[in-house]
């Protein structure tokens, strides 16, 4: 259970719920931004979490403080890190910040949307899509293009996939005429 998924919410929502009652919200995600900066910059870091036999426990527990502590990061934030690492959860600890992510765009309402399109929209073209999908709701939204699309754009918004592409509407034209 070490790496589950639910482990992984526990540690998220634990800590934004005490960052939140202690009204230490915004100083805990800028932590949770430089934790993302050791992940992506400091291979050591890397080795050192996902190797979890790599010294003892207490050893490890120290070294985590000391890097926190090294870091300016908040008490909070280091002794989430000191338990993280203690229930042997440290190599999940960039799911742990995708999950806190997560969990902040929802507790805040706001929808994640990610479109992807053969070719880059233009600004005017981008501002309608993003009306249109949004439907009075606040989102997020990253773009991507994808040469594999011929043409139009496939949507995730939350959940739900809207399928605006050439390819997409193809098939459904072929299983409505398979159907008549």
């Amino acid at each position: 259970m070490k790496g589950s998924v639910q482990t992984v919410r526990r540690f998220a929502k634990t800590l934004l719920d005490v960052a939140a009652a202690t009204d230490r919200a915004a100083a805990v995600r800028a932590d949770r931004a430089e934790l993302r900066r050791w992940l992506a910059e400091a291979p050591a870091f890397g080795v050192f979490a996902a190797c979890a036999r790599l010294g003892g426990a207490e050893a490890r527990g120290r070294a985590v403080r000391e890097l926190a502590g090294a870091a300016g990061l908040q008490t909070l934030t280091t002794e989430f890190l000191a338990r993280v690492e203690a229930a042997g959860a440290l190599e999940r600890l960039g799911d742990i910040l995708d999950e806190c992510d997560r969990l902040e765009r929802d507790r805040a309402g706001i929808l994640r949307a990610e479109i992807a399109t053969a070719r880059p929209l233009d600004d005017v073209r981008q501002a309608e899509l993003a009306r249109r999908l949004a439907a009075g709701r606040p989102l997020e939204i990253s773009y991507r293009e994808d040469p594999g699309l011929l043409g139009g754009f496939v949507a995730r918004v939350g959940e739900r996939v809207y399928d605006g592409s050439v390819a997409g509407r193809l098939a459904r034209l072929r299983r409505r005429l398979a159907d008549a």
